[in-house]
């Protein structure tokens, strides 16, 4: 899986709150939110978002395991 899909699966992701990623990333809100209104716009996203949003994903499956 690509650090594309890992972003967008963790944005997709209802269970995650933009609001604690927003704070313990330093995300705007917004930003989260208009990814999660429309995924494929992280197409677009800087490549360095879309990387440190696959990191999120990956700890976090690192925690559930």
């Amino acid at each position: 899986m690509n650090d594309l899909e890992k972003a967008k699966l963790l944005i997709e992701n209802k269970n995650n709150s933009l609001v604690d990623i927003s704070r313990k990333y330093n995300i705007p809100v917004q930003t989260l939110r208009n990814l999660r209104h429309d995924p494929n716009k992280m197409k677009k996203a800087s490549w360095e978002r879309v990387h440190l949003l696959a990191q999120i994903y990956d700890e976090q499956l690192a925690e559930e395991k």
